[in-house]
């Protein structure tokens, strides 16, 4: 589904995800309709929609007159703090940043107006945009930090981070693990890398070659009357000039692309041959652990 299409939030959106594979998050998005601000305010629903937050973000549309603004923002940073005193920082995202119409700076002078010195050092301004994709970008920036704080997920990664480091000695070559979900980075042996754009195609590319390459070899092992069962594909292999590509699905979740130093046949065994080892098998295991 493209952002531009993108229905507003009706009430409470809830959902759970697994972010870069290694930390579990739980997702309220409240629908920002008057009368849904109204019932989130509420003194029935207001401990229930504010207790228990780890981290809160404030959409604005800076493109929009919206008169009662500024109540809304002073209710929500007083239900937050009251109700989740763990909470830090609230990041505020100015959107629509890229339209003409768009008063940001106008936006922000209101919203601060009136706060104590205190208080505005517990919030973060940042002018984004939807559809451009910065505020996507500036969501990641935020749940990346939080995984720093996050002991267990420094642990998981640093897991991960030594098995990918053994099959790369083994292989002498760099690899690279993506959660399949959000198309993000988990880990790779060349340290932190950024990608601007989803890699879904990766999951795309696997399932269509299955589609076609499956049905192809289950009508061979019928023709040819073998007794072998139909393999379940889950690797496929991409060559340039001077490397071997290859992606191959881990779990349910994850995707491992490495990326040779060069192209011989020895060094293409070495990598079948240690996708089929122990360092592999371990690392597989790792990741299909129900444990986040």
């Amino acid at each position: 589904m493209k952002v531009l299409n993108l229905k507003p939030t009706k009430g409470v959106s809830r959902e759970n995800f697994i972010f870069r594979g290694i930390m579990e998050l739980s997702i309220w998005d409240l629908g920002g309709q008057q009368l849904y601000m109204d019932r989130y305010f509420s003194e029935k629903q207001r401990e229930l929609v504010f207790s228990e937050v780890m981290t809160a973000v404030f959409m604005v549309d800076s493109a929009a007159n919206e008169p009662r603004l500024k109540e809304i923002f002073d209710n929500f940073l007083k239900y937050i703090f009251e109700f989740s005193p763990q909470v830090e920082k609230v990041y505020v995202l100015l959107n629509k940043t890229d339209l003409q119409e768009s008063k940001e700076d106008e936006i922000y002078e209101l919203l601060v107006a009136k706060l104590t010195d205190d208080m505005k050092t517990k919030i973060a301004f940042t002018p984004v945009s939807v559809k451009e994709g910065s505020a996507q970008h500036r969501l990641i920036e935020v749940l990346d930090y939080k995984i720093q704080q996050n002991t267990l997920a420094l642990q998981k990664l640093g897991k991960i981070r030594h098995m990918l480091d053994q099959l790369k000695v083994i292989t002498h070559s760099e690899y690279f693990l993506f959660n399949q979900p959000d198309g993000l980075i988990i880990a790779s042996t060349i340290g932190k890398i950024e990608l601007h754009h989803k890699l879904q195609f990766m999951k795309l590319e696997i399932g269509t070659l299955e589609s076609n390459i499956y049905q192809i070899f289950t009508k061979i092992m019928n023709l040819s009357d073998s007794p072998l069962s139909p393999l379940e594909l889950s690797t496929v292999i991409y060559e340039s000039d001077n490397n071997y590509i290859i992606v191959k699905e881990v779990s349910n979740g994850s995707v491992l692309m490495l990326v040779t130093k060069n192209k011989t046949s020895e060094t293409f065994k070495t990598v079948i041959d240690s996708l089929n080892g122990e360092e592999y098998k371990q690392l597989k295991e790792y990741l299909n652990m129900n444990e986040v």
